[in-house]
């Protein structure tokens, strides 16, 4: 249950939302709902680093990332309102900000939803960051939207959270659609750093797939390369008590001149199963197909994982994830994101058992 704090708490960040309507005015704020999620954990990871020893450490967003943020509404009748977002990312291990050049660095942004759709502006998750990518596991020790375990510099993600961002989301039916468009801010030309994305999903009684797009048009990726863009497909199928899951993802980065284009093909599969009333357990397992790597780095990475998960009540759970990396040509991997600490002969374990918390 997240605490909702009414007109006139004196909060210094939520003072502005709190000031009353004008008294002729009808529609009035619903008030400020101040939320949040703590994940923190023991991590241990074998082959760490250049030195390939092993690593025990307070790891922070385990299962998902830490944040703190406030919400408000208001009801500008017709079925419509306004509503603002603020949010930031943390380490509870350390107290210091997600990044730390930006306090705001998940969402600030404005808009207005009714029954046509929800349109906001400022900063959020790309389109793709919205929709869910049908992984059994996500986040930390999954490979489905992200490519930290890459090396020589090269960076294979999706779309994450974008600046300037204008966003629109929808829905008819059982299908959620989407899309969203970053500004570049480039004088004299429109399109350049720009970053763009569309989804559609659709949903059935447990049965569901998402299609998704997204492309960023930098010229600073990676030396000699730019404009990247990824599409992915994923599903998941019940069977019984039992979730499947599967889902494949292309990530192009265009080479500048004469220099070969860069591609990755991610595959990955899952399932998810209760165990009993309040533990249920989740394996993944996610491939790469590395092509035009840079010399020596041309292996097609591995990671199989698997997660316990006990619910203690509504906004309380424990888990233990246990992820073991390899590439068959020995080069350098991670089962996580940390860049520093991949293993430099091509195989790492990794285990973290850690506590996650809702208000």
């Amino acid at each position: 249950m997240r605490n909702t704090l009414f007109l006139g708490v004196a909060l210094p960040c939520a003072a502005f939302f709190s000031m009353p309507a004008p008294a002729a005015a009808a529609p009035v704020s619903q008030g400020v709902t101040l939320y949040g999620l703590i994940d923190v954990g023991m991590e241990y990871i074998n082959n760490a680093g250049p030195r390939g020893g092993a690593i025990l450490r307070m790891h922070s967003g385990g299962r998902s990332t830490s944040h703190i943020g406030m919400r408000t509404e208001e009801d500008l009748g017709g079925g419509n309102k306004a509503f603002v977002h603020l949010e930031t990312g943390f380490h509870p291990d350390t107290g210091g900000l997600a990044v730390p050049a930006s306090f705001f660095n998940r969402q600030a942004n404005v808009g207005i939803e009714g029954a046509y759709g929800r349109l906001l502006v400022g900063r959020s998750e790309s389109t793709t960051g919205d929709f869910f990518l049908n992984d059994a596991l996500a986040n930390n020790y999954s490979w489905s939207g992200v490519s930290t375990h890459l090396r020589g510099g090269r960076r294979d993600g999706t779309l994450g959270r974008i600046s300037n961002l204008i966003k629109y989301q929808g829905s008819a039916g059982r299908y959620k659609f989407g899309a969203s468009y970053g500004l570049g801010e480039v004088a004299g030309q429109v399109s350049a750093g720009a970053k763009y994305s569309a989804a559609l999903d659709y949903r059935n009684d447990g049965f569901g797939w998402t299609l998704t797009y997204d492309r960023d048009n930098s010229d600073t990726l990676e030396p000699g390369y730019s404009r990247a863009g990824n599409v992915s497909l994923s599903g998941v199928l019940p069977i019984g008590k039992v979730k499947t899951y599967a889902g494949y993802r292309r990530h192009v980065k265009h080479g500048i001149g004469d220099r070969p284009d860069r591609r990755s093909d991610f595959v990955w599969l899952g399932l998810a199963m209760p165990l009993s009333e309040r533990n249920a357990l989740a394996f993944g397992y996610y491939h790469v197909d590395v092509r035009n790597a840079a010399m020596g780095l041309s292996g097609n990475p591995n990671l199989l994982a698997m997660r316990l998960t006990h619910t203690m009540s509504a906004r309380t759970d424990l888990y233990t994830t246990l992820a073991y990396a390899w590439v068959p040509c020995g080069d350098p991997i991670g089962v996580g994101n940390s860049p520093q600490l991949y293993a430099e002969n091509g195989r790492q374990t990794g285990l973290n058992v850690g506590m996650r918390h809702r208000f």
